[in-house]
């Protein structure tokens, strides 16, 4: 049986760019490498990214192995093909308050919703349950989902 058709936006959750860059033999490094991080080749794939999600990357990478790291992490996902959504601070609040989704997931969300993201992935398992139920707005998977229906 082969593997369905990968979507051609995807949006990435903080998480697997931090896990992925940390460990590559991960899901999240597996994903990250299909996307071309780090390659001379562009990936098959756009991914989604806001100055919410840089600066995520960043505030994390910097927690994990230092300022360095964090920087590094976002020059990384500079190289990748990219799809860059602006947000108003307001949108994000606005959705916080809504209830829709947790509030410290409001601007993940919308980068990925106004990027029309076709596939959300991460980690956090409850924010990828509460997506998919609530919004539908795109497919919604874990690292390890996404490579056994799209990268096995």
């Amino acid at each position: 049986m082969t593997a369905p058709q990968p979507p051609a936006r995807i949006f990435l959750d903080t998480n697997v760019y931090v896990v992925g860059a940390a460990d590559p033999t991960s899901s999240e490094g597996r994903i990250l490498q299909w996307a071309g991080w780090e390659s001379d080749t562009p990936g098959p794939v756009e991914v989604i990214i806001s100055d919410e999600l840089l600066d995520q990357v960043g505030r994390v990478g910097r927690r994990v192995r230092g300022k360095d790291w964090g920087s590094q992490l976002i020059a990384a996902i500079w190289s990748l093909r990219f799809y860059y959504i602006a947000l108003d601070a307001s949108d994000i609040q606005a959705l916080a308050n809504s209830g829709l989704v947790p509030r410290e997931d409001a601007g993940v969300y919308l980068t990925a919703q106004r990027g029309q993201a076709q596939c959300f992935v991460s980690t956090n398992r409850e924010l990828v349950r509460a997506l998919a139920e609530k919004t539908q707005d795109f497919e919604c998977l874990t690292p390890a989902e996404f490579v056994q229906k799209y990268l096995p």
